[in-house]
């Protein structure tokens, strides 16, 4: 009896974001979870495009804005409170995980001109790209202009500045590669 409950209210907040989607140029594909308190702000000319699949955990938040758009491929995760804000392109591949509290943001305010408040100088944006089945644990904060590769892992809590390549395991702030996914872990070194 909950399961089918909690089925229904999937269904109706289903429902309602693809409609809110479809307004703004958007779309979302069949079989989306979409927990309560989930927020998808966007606006003609500036879409949410969601694959099969896709979870969408308790307060996510996905918003664009100006210019900005988001795509997200089949099968992927976006943990707890996790926010993905666009003014030029955030894209995320199949089989993504993002883990709980993530950030990712593709610009950056301009705070030189103090004569204009940080809000009204100029943004500079540039796309953050996701490769498919990567992970990003938690906590971990995207900046623009980042490409995460296939198959990358970044741990938690790291800023990722810089490109990370496929199959990379990268950690830390700001974020850097510590070693290769598939291939063994080198011993450590011993004691002097």
């Amino acid at each position: 009896m909950i399961r089918c409950i909690l089925g229904l209210a999937n269904f109706g907040r289903a429902t309602f974001w693809r409609l809110v989607l479809a307004l703004c140029g958007g779309r979302m594909g069949r079989g989306c979870r979409i927990q309560a308190g989930v927020r998808l702000a966007c606006g003609r000319g500036r879409p949410i495009i969601l694959g099969r699949g896709v979870w969408l955990m308790r307060g996510v938040v996905l918003s664009t804005s100006e210019t900005g758009r988001i795509e997200v491929e089949d099968n992927v995760y976006i943990g707890e409170y996790g926010v993905v804000t666009s003014n030029a392109l955030v894209h995320i591949g199949r089989n993504a995980i993002i883990a709980p509290h993530a950030d990712l943001v593709d610009f950056n305010h301009g705070f030189d001109d103090l004569s204009r408040t940080v809000l009204a100088q100029p943004r500079d944006a540039a796309p953050i790209r996701i490769g498919r089945d990567a992970w990003l644990g938690a906590g971990v904060k995207v900046l623009r202009g980042v490409t995460i590769g296939d198959q990358a892992v970044v741990g938690a809590g790291a800023v990722v500045t810089r490109d990370v390549p496929a199959r990379a395991v990268a950690v830390g702030v700001p974020a850097r590669v510590v070693r290769e996914r598939g291939k063994p872990v080198p011993p450590a070194a011993p004691p002097a």
